[in-house]
């Protein structure tokens, strides 16, 4: 079973219960209506597959699964090549920080640096500019200055699967306006908040990030970071539901 394979409803219904609460003994996973040695089968598909895993006190949904539920079926699988990106670290006069609480996956509802991906055909200062126009509303007129290049990795420490793997060129911008013109401001992308990187939720590469502004040379790092647990969101194909009498609450907590 794997990212180009459609999952059987049963599997998905077991996923989707242990993301939800973890642990759970086999009886209450297991669908009313469907035989022992039914849900037994599909169970040890999981297990095979490596997306749940038996501990002494029930069954558990593995980060493989947990990555299912946000990303679906056909998406969850490990990207082929880094993303290339921009990261513009915003500082204001009073030392605090820019940063965007995302609404969108990955790492949805965790704090990071306002950035996202070069498009066919754009320089880089072009790309910074543009992401921190969207994610920001900034408008840098050429102010943007490179700090650098991270290339960083999220790695799942036990699995060594690679989550994501990016290649970030970092900028750094002074805002020397009305700090509270950004405080709490809602984009389209999330809620920015001006901060000293005291959040609990604040994606990792955003200290390395303040490292390589305040080091004031040019610098390119290559660093793995533990993956962040993610808050997961189902997706539109696990939102679909299993069928023939199996039921699940959409309403989960982060998962750690």
């Amino acid at each position: 079973m794997n990212g180009d394979i459609h999952m059987h409803h049963i599997q998905k219904s077991i996923i989707l219960n242990l993301a939800r609460t973890s642990p759970l003994r086999f009886t209450d996973l297991q669908p009313p209506r469907v035989p022992n040695n039914t849900f037994s089968y599909h169970l040890k598909k999981l297990i095979d597959g490596g997306y749940i895993e038996l501990t002494s006190d029930g069954y558990i949904a593995t980060r493989k699964a947990l990555k299912l539920v946000v990303f679906g079926v056909n998406h969850g699988k490990t990207p082929l090549r880094p993303d290339t990106i921009t990261m513009i670290y915003v500082e204001n006069d009073e030392g605090e920080t820019l940063l965007l609480n995302r609404n969108r996956k990955p790492f949805q509802g965790w704090y990071g640096i306002p950035g996202g991906q070069v498009h066919l055909g754009e320089t880089l200062d072009q790309a910074a500019e543009r992401e921190l126009i969207e994610k920001t509303t900034i408008v840098a007129n050429g102010q943007l200055e490179a700090v650098g290049v991270l290339d960083f990795r999220y790695v799942e420490q036990e699995t060594k699967d690679i989550f994501q793997h990016m290649i970030g060129f970092v900028y750094k911008y002074k805002f020397v306006g009305d700090r509270q013109s950004l405080s709490d401001k809602v984009t389209r992308y999330g809620q920015l908040t001006w901060s000293r990187l005291e959040q609990n939720i604040l994606l990792p590469e955003v200290y390395i990030i303040k490292k390589m502004v305040e080091a004031d040379t040019f610098a390119s790092l290559s660093v793995s970071f533990e993956e962040p647990a993610q808050l997961p969101v189902f997706s539109d194909e696990f939102l679909a539901g299993p069928t023939d009498g199996m039921s699940y609450s959409p309403v989960i907590t982060a998962i750690s």
